[in-house]
């Protein structure tokens, strides 16, 4: 099981280019359950035009947390297959938290929620996920 550092190490040892849009910092991480926290910061340029985060960018903000549960669980990174976000309030600007959690995981199929906090404290968003592809039989 990987410690929170081994995966913040992980994390940011390749960092795919859209993680320079939404910066963040992996908080919390259990690997046995395919659990992660991570805090973004505040983005102004995702405003909508009611001063709020935009859908598309909270929709690209929680596949973050939802990539790196799966990786924590499975020690392996998997494409999105398909992601779909209920907006329950709207996302604050400022420093948000979101969570993946590893619901299941097959043979070739993941699936996965996710939630994100806004500024103001409240549960904003909540997702939930397919992540698939060639899974490999986790070692060590």
């Amino acid at each position: 099981m990987a410690t929170l550092e081994e995966l913040r190490a992980e994390v940011m040892r390749q960092p795919p280019e859209c993680a320079k849009l939404t910066p963040f910092e992996l908080t919390e991480a259990n690997s046995e359950e395919g659990v992660v926290k991570v805090t973004f910061a505040p983005q102004p340029a995702f405003g909508n035009h009611f001063g709020n985060i935009q859908g598309g960018f909270v929709a690209a903000m929680l596949d973050l947390p939802i990539s790196v549960a799966v990786f924590a669980k499975l020690g392996q990174w998997l494409p999105t297959l398909e992601l779909k976000c209920s907006f329950l309030r709207p996302a604050k600007i400022g420093t948000c938290i979101g969570e993946g959690r590893v619901l299941r995981a097959g043979q070739s199929i993941v699936f996965v929620e996710g939630r994100l906090w806004g500024a103001d404290g409240e549960l904003a968003v909540h997702a939930t996920a397919t992540v698939g592809g060639s899974l490999k039989p986790r070692t060590g």
